[in-house]
């Protein structure tokens, strides 16, 4: 039930906490000298913004443009720490100043782009980036961000054109490549992704990231074996990394390789003793073999780690349609008053199940399945409530 899920990413946003306001730019020229004590706040500044300690990285950077009133990179640099901030307003007011310094420098545009399409103002975000690339067209940061910009209002054809045309400028960037790969799996196209991917491999063989990405898209499209080869080299790579033995159990699973599934989620358990998934999974193996005890005791034990986790609530629910639709079969196959407590029992574990569906139905990865499961259970309900009240109204 788990996926994971890889996307192009923005320009590496920060996060932090309030401090004080930038000074505005001024026209007078500074003396060589302020510039290199500008230059020298800005380096500490900038070591503090990498560490995200951004009140004092703005404390530097403030210094810097006291200095040298028109620092460009320490007019981005303090963008960029209102955004770590939260503070998107200042940021953007940072970034409309850079432009104001030097109308020519891209990377003004490029700050208000992302900015833009982090709040999804997609309009005004694809209008930075148009601006940019009239100054700089083959600059492939403006490229990238408006190509995201389109995949995210779904214009994919769009997206297509001006990743390729980015991949002219730098042919071997792999953020691009996946973005690519990415566009095709949203759309429902994973084959075209795979060969992006594998191509991508050919020439980053020892690249994780690929790798994983290739791995996922080999499960979604149920190539088993190319899947667990790569999740075998990824293993290889990050021996320590649970979720990799997790994916390779899944395989085994689709493949009713149910004792190599086992073994693999328990390695994962071993490797992440205190993480609630690989317990999770080997209950929801043990409910696909038909352990349904077994599985509740497994429930149970990752509650305790994780008390409100939906896929938990989720397996609880399965658990008890299935015991539910147990006592029902039961019953279905002999109505009399002497079989009742079939009817009743289903009746019980049936109501149990829609309760902790009901649970997880606010998930969006468990919504739909939840939505799904609670009907039927309501509509078995509904029949045996029927055949209760008939059998203990006399009628039989």
């Amino acid at each position: 039930m788990k996926k994971i899920l890889f996307r192009i990413m923005l320009p590496i946003v920060f996060s932090g906490c309030v401090a004080s306001q930038p000074v505005k730019p001024v026209e007078n020229e500074p003396s060589a000298n302020n510039k290199l004590k500008a230059e020298e706040e800005y380096s500490i500044g900038y070591e503090y913004l990498k560490q995200g300690k951004f009140d004092d990285a703005i404390l530097h950077f403030n210094e810097a443009v006291k200095l040298w009133p028109k620092f460009y990179g320490a007019y981005i640099a303090l963008a960029q720490c209102y955004r770590g901030k939260r503070d998107l307003v200042m940021a953007e007011s940072l970034y409309h100043t850079t432009k104001r310094i030097d109308p020519k420098d891209t990377r003004g545009y490029e700050g208000l782009g992302a900015l833009y399409a982090e709040q999804k103002r997609y309009g005004e975000a694809i209008s930075e980036y148009q601006a940019g690339l009239m100054i700089d067209s083959t600059n492939t940061n403006l490229l990238n961000g408006l190509a995201y910009v389109y995949t995210k209002t779904k214009e994919y054809d769009r997206a297509l054109e001006i990743y390729t045309k980015s991949l002219r400028y730098e042919p071997e960037n792999l953020s691009t490549i996946k973005a690519v790969a990415n566009i095709y799996i949203e759309k429902g196209e994973p084959n075209k992704a795979i060969s992006y991917l594998e191509t991508l491999k050919e020439k980053r063989p020892e690249a994780i990231d690929v790798r994983e990405l290739l791995a996922k898209t080999y499960l979604d499209l149920k190539y088993y074996d190319k899947a667990a080869n790569e999740y075998n080299f990824l293993i290889s790579k990050r021996p320590d990394f649970y979720f990799y033995r997790l994916q390779l159990g899944l395989i085994w699973t689709k493949q009713k390789k149910y004792q190599l599934a086992e073994k693999e989620y328990q390695e994962a358990r071993k490797l992440a003793p205190n993480e609630p998934l690989p317990i999770l999974y080997l209950a929801d193996l043990q409910i696909t073999r038909g352990k349904l005890g077994e599985a509740e005791n497994l429930v149970r034990e990752a509650l305790k780690l994780s008390p409100d986790n939906d896929y938990a609530y989720v397996l609880l629910g399965d658990i008890y349609e299935r015991r539910g639709f147990q006592q029902k079969g039961v019953w279905d196959k002999k109505k009399t008053k002497a079989n009742i407590q079939y009817a009743k029992t289903a009746r019980n574990y049936l109501n149990q199940a829609i309760n902790y569906y009901t649970r997880a139905r606010n998930n969006e990865q468990f919504a739909s399945y939840s939505a799904t499961e609670i009907e039927r259970c309501n509509n078995w309900v509904k029949q045996l409530n029927e055949d209760i009240w008939f059998i203990e109204g006399g009628k039989k």
